[in-house]
């Protein structure tokens, strides 16, 4: 219905570029609005994932001090086990990872396989919950 409303008000006064105008603005607006309310029920998906799955050993908040794991905030595309005021294992100090959707990706589906001598327990093997985690992760960086 809204569609062919805008054909008809393109097509009944295309001489007036106003009124095109308004009839693309039409169009477009909705469709830049939808997809911004998406992003944010994403991210909000996300982050309620992270809580849900995460939060008991990391904290997120900048500056916030480390529980039974580190601080995640601000991690992805750093390298793995540079946290300042955090013990990490040897088996991550010596791994090389640098955390991307790859590495972060494998590492939720099981750290232990990824890297044998590594602390974290955690697994998930839902690959959709792992990708909810990792958006919410790279929206901390701002690399989303």
């Amino acid at each position: 219905m809204h569609r062919r409303l805008v054909r008809r008000m393109m097509l009944a006064d295309a001489a007036r570029p106003g009124v095109r105008a308004i009839a693309v603005l039409c169009m477009v607006v909705p469709a830049w609005a939808g997809t911004a309310w998406a992003q944010t029920s994403d991210l909000a998906a996300a982050q309620k994932q992270f809580v849900t799955s995460c939060a008991v050993c990391h904290a997120v908040e900048p500056g916030a001090p480390p529980r039974q794991g580190p601080n995640l905030s601000d991690r992805f595309g750093k390298p793995a086990a540079t946290l300042e005021g955090f013990k990490y294992s040897e088996a991550l100090t010596t791994s090389g990872f640098v955390w991307n959707e790859e590495t972060m990706d494998r590492w939720i589906t099981d750290s232990q396989a990824m890297r044998p001598g590594v602390t974290m327990l955690y697994r998930q093997a839902d690959p959709m919950k792992r990708r909810l985690i990792i958006d919410y992760l790279k929206s901390l960086s701002g690399k989303s």
